[in-house]
C-alpha cells in the first residue's frame, strides 16, 4: 500500500503550480492521486461525465464489477471548507449537493469530492458525511487508507464510523436555532411565528423525502424543486411568494393544517432577501436529518421538563387499556382517549394510537366476520344485501385513521410548544403509516380536532377524584 504522504506531497505540488497548471493537468494529477490509492488498472478505473458540470473531472471505482465509489475532481476554490459546512449545521456545501444528487446516474454507494486541498466523502444512499478534511494534511489524518483499493474491496468503507441519531438531531437543532436567532434579530419576527415557520420547513422536508403527496398533476418534489430554482441568483425576486403559494397548496389540496394561512408566516417568508439564503441553506440538510426520531430528539433542549418530555417512554395504562379491551360495535365510534402531553410527553401519542388503531383492527376482523356468516343454504348476498351490511359498519372502521384523529384521541397541551410539536409530529406520523401501509393518501385527517388546550382538571383526574370522593361517601353512611 502507497504511504499516504505521497497524497499530501501530491497535493501541495498541485497547488503550488497552480497558476500555470492547464486542464491536462488536472487530468494528470488527478489519475496520480488514484494510482496513490492503488487505482491504476483501466479495468478499475472508469471516466464519467457529469451533467451540467464540464469542469468536473469524474472516475468511478469499480469492485467486482460494480460501481463500488463516484470520484469528483472539481476546479481549485469552488468548495467550501467542510470544517466549516459541518459547524453551520450543514451536510453540503452547494457543489457537493449537486454532485451527490447526480450520482443517481451512477448508482455508486460511495461519492468521493475534492479540488486536492477540501476532501469530502459521502455515504450516497444515506447523505450522510462519513469523512472530510480541510487541507491535504488532514486528510491523510482523518481519511488514511479507507478510500485504497485493497480497503474498498476489504468493505473498510461500510465499516466508517457512521455517527449516531443524537449527533444528527443536535445538528438539526443547531441549523434552527441559528436560523431561529437571524429571524428574531435580524428580521424582527416574534418566536411564536419563528417556531411555526420553521416548523413548515421541516414537516417539507419530511413529506418530500416520504412522498405520499401524489396526484396526476402534482409532484410534492417537483413543486419544491420548482421553488428553490428560483432563488438561484441575487435578489431571487418572487421566491418568497412562490414558497406562500406553495404552503397554500398544501393546505388547499391535502389539507395540512400545519400550512394555514397565518398572515405573521407569510410575512415573513415573502421578504425574497430571507427566503432565498434559507431555502438554498435548507438543501444542505441530509435526509438523515429528517426522520421522526431525529425531528423529535432536536427538540431534547431548553428547558429541562420540555426535554423530559420528548425522552419520556409511553407507560401502560391500566384503565385506558380495560377501556379499549371492553369497546363493541355499538361504542366504538363514541371511544375517546384523552392524552396528556404535559405529564405524558410526545412518544405517548405514538403509542396511544397505535393501541387504538389495533382496537379498530381488531373489531374491522371480528365485523367482517360477523358480516360474512351466513345460514347454511343461503344464496349469496346481492348488491343491496352488502349494501345493508355495509351501512351498519362502525364510522371508526370505515377510515380508521381518519377517525381515530378526528374523533377518537384528545391530545392536551399545556402550551404553544407543546401543541405545535404536537401538530407537527402528528403530521409526520400519519405519512409514515400512510407509506408503510403503501396506501393511497387522499389528505390529512382535521387534526387541530385532536389538540386541545389543558384544562385546569382533565376528565380522567375529575372521575377519579369525585369517584372516589363519592365511594367514600357513601362508606360513611
Amino acid at each position: 500500500m502507497q504511504p499516504t504522504n505521497g497524497i499530501q506531497r501530491l497535493c501541495e505540488s498541485w497547488w503550488e503550480n497552480l497558476s500555470k497548471s492547464t486542464r491536462d493537468d488536472q487530468y494528470r494529477f488527478a489519475e496520480k492521486f488514484l494510482s496513490l490509492l492503488g487505482w491504476s488498472d483501466s479495468q478499475d478505473i472508469e471516466p464519467a461525465a457529469v451533467p451540467g458540470q464540464p469542469t468536473t473531472i469524474s472516475y468511478v471505482l469499480r469492485h467486482n464489477d460494480q460501481n463500488a465509489v463516484i470520484c469528483y475532481f472539481v476546479l481549485p476554490g469552488v468548495l467550501d471548507p467542510p470544517g466549516a459546512v459541518v459547524k453551520r449545521g450543514l451536510d453540503f456545501c452547494e457543489v457537493t449537493r449537486a454532485l451527490v444528487n447526480n450520482n443517481r446516474l451512477f448508482r455508486a454507494p460511495y461519492a468521493f469530492i475534492t479540488d486536492l486541498f477540501r476532501s469530502y466523502l459521502y455515504d450516497a444512499t444515506t447523505d450522510d458525511l462519513l469523512v472530510y478534511a480541510d487541507t491535504p494534511s488532514q486528510f491523510v489524518q482523518e481519511f488514511g487508507d479507507v478510500l485504497h483499493r485493497s480497503s474498498v474491496a476489504d468493505g473498510e468503507l461500510d465499516e466508517i464510523r457512521r455517527q449516531p441519531r443524537s449527533y444528527a438531531a443536535r445538528l438539526l437543532r443547531e441549523w434552527i436555532q441559528r436560523w431561529s436567532e437571524t429571524l428574531e434579530v435580524e428580521w424582527q419576527a416574534r418566536p411564536d411565528v419563528v417556531g411555526v415557520a420553521l416548523d413548515r420547513l421541516v414537516a417539507l422536508r419530511y413529506l418530500i423525502e416520504h412522498d405520499v403527496l401524489r396526484g396526476p398533476d402534482w409532484s410534492l418534489a417537483e413543486k419544491f424543486d420548482r421553488v428553490v430554482s428560483s432563488t438561484a441568483g441575487a435578489p431571487a425576486p418572487g421566491c418568497g411568494k412562490r414558497l406562500t403559494a406553495f404552503f397554500a397548496s398544501l393546505h388547499r389540496d391535502w389539507n395540512a393544517a400545519l400550512f394555514a394561512p397565518y398572515s405573521p408566516v407569510e410575512a415573513l417568508f415573502e421578504q425574497d432577501a430571507l427566503t432565498a439564503p434559507l431555502l438554498r441553506e435548507f438543501g444542505l440538510l441530509s435526509r438523515a436529518k429528517f426522520t421522526i426520531p431525529t425531528i423529535l430528539e432536536s427538540f431534547n433542549y431548553g428547558d429541562a421538563s420540555e426535554k423530559a418530555r420528548v425522552r419520556m417512554i409511553p407507560e401502560e395504562n391500566v384503565e385506558r387499556q380495560a377501556y379499549l379491551a371492553q369497546q363493541k360495535f355499538d361504542t366504538i365510534d363514541e371511544a375517546r382517549i384523552e392524552l396528556d402531553v404535559e405529564e405524558e410527553g410526545y412518544r405517548a401519542i405514538f403509542h396511544w394510537l397505535d393501541r387504538l388503531l389495533e382496537v379498530y383492527d381488531r373489531l374491522g376482523t371480528e365485523f367482517e366476520m360477523s358480516s360474512g356468516a351466513r345460514p347454511e343454504g343461503a344464496k349469496d348476498l346481492d348488491l343491496f344485501g352488502w349494501s345493508e351490511i355495509d351501512s351498519k359498519r362502525p364510522k371508526a372502521l370505515t377510515d380508521s385513521l381518519r377517525h381515530a384523529i378526528e374523533s377518537g384521541l384528545v391530545i392536551y397541551c399545556s402550551t404553544q410548544r407543546q401543541m405545535r410539536t404536537a401538530r407537527l409530529l402528528l403530521h409526520l406520523d400519519i405519512v409514515a403509516r400512510y407509506q408503510k401501509a403503501r396506501a393511497r393518501f387522499d389528505g390529512f385527517p382535521n387534526i387541530d380536532t385532536a389538540l386541545q388546550q389543558r384544562p385546569r382538571v382533565l376528565e380522567s383526574d375529575r372521575r377519579r377524584i369525585y369517584g372516589a370522593a363519592h365511594e367514600s361517601e357513601w362508606e360513611v353512611i
